[in-house]
């Protein structure tokens, strides 16, 4: 398997790539942190370094010693393949790959199979048309729930503080932790919405972890779990909600949340197989270790996970 200054070098080349022209919008800047948050085998601490990379351009001498820096390190066929598998996950996260999009990977693959003379200019092509594409999908309509401002700002933060003016009371909690806890409903929502049936134990677990966890009174908890089940029916995008949620957690906060994942997972019908998978993509997404997944899902007694 490639090492980790591999992966970390070609990722760094992969964003100095969607900088080459020198500007993107901050919708773009924040399409190129949902592409780059799928980069595998990547730890918290990995991820702060690219954050440095991805809000200000990368300038032409940092950018060829980055090519560079790949180019001596793809040795292998695990290599060269590990370098158009990453662009090519990265290209169809929102969908299928275009013609266009399967004739640049296609000139990506002769570029590290011979001669790399192309490389950085068919990397730029990718990563712009990549760019392009994840941010008209994760900005369509200004109205819509699949629009994580809107889930956050207008369905919840909005409803929430309705809720108590008219009680004549204040929600009484920093904004920070109203976002983190708008985040984590919706994941504990995308888990019990596994099987595209919503059980009342589920609502009740993920209620409850929102009063015990996050500092809702019952009524809030319950608002909030209804309108986040309503918004994941309706295709909230889970890449932007998992990336939010791993920026502004800790790592103890995802390893207790992870846990709670778990309880929710297992609250009605006990834990099926589809659910361990959705629950292990989180983890990845949420930059846990594979030992971290699987101390959360061994709370889970046996015989409700189907011995998985």
């Amino acid at each position: 398997m490639p090492g980790k200054s591999f992966i970390m070098n070609l990722a760094k080349l992969l964003i100095a790539a969607a900088w080459a022209d020198g500007e993107l919008s901050n919708d773009e800047v924040n399409a190129l942190k949902d592409l780059l948050f799928l980069v595998p085998e990547m730890t918290g601490q990995d991820w702060l370094e690219l954050e440095l990379y991805m809000d200000s351009p990368v300038n032409p001498q940092e950018r060829d010693r980055l090519l560079r820096n790949v180019l001596d390190e793809v040795r292998s066929a695990k290599d060269k393949r590990l370098v158009v598998e990453t662009l090519k996950k990265l290209i169809e996260v929102d969908g299928i790959v275009s013609e266009e999009e399967a004739a640049v990977l296609e000139q990506v693959q002769q570029d590290v199979e011979g001669s790399p003379t192309g490389l950085l200019s068919h990397l730029a092509k990718a990563m712009r048309g990549a760019v392009g594409k994840r941010s008209k999908h994760s900005g369509a309509g200004a109205t819509r729930e699949d629009r994580l401002d809107d889930f956050i700002k207008n369905r919840i933060y909005y409803t929430l503080v309705s809720e108590r003016e008219q009680t004549g009371a204040r929600l009484n909690l920093p904004d920070a932790q109203i976002r983190k806890l708008c985040l984590a409903a919706g994941l504990m929502a995308r888990v019990a919405w596994v099987d595209a049936d919503v059980s009342e134990a589920e609502k009740t677990v993920m209620s409850r972890a929102l009063v015990e966890g996050w500092g809702l009174s019952h009524d809030e908890a319950g608002l909030v779990t209804e309108i986040s089940l309503s918004s994941v029916v309706k295709g909230l995008d889970g890449v932007r909600l998992t990336r939010n949620f791993f920026e502004r957690t800790t790592h103890k906060e995802r390893k207790a949340f992870l846990r709670c994942l778990f309880t929710v997972a297992n609250a009605a019908h006990k834990t099926t197989f589809e659910e361990i998978n959705t629950i292990q993509t989180m983890a990845k997404g949420l930059k846990l270790t594979h030992k971290e997944f699987i101390q959360a899902k061994l709370t889970i007694p046996r015989k409700d996970r189907g011995g998985l």
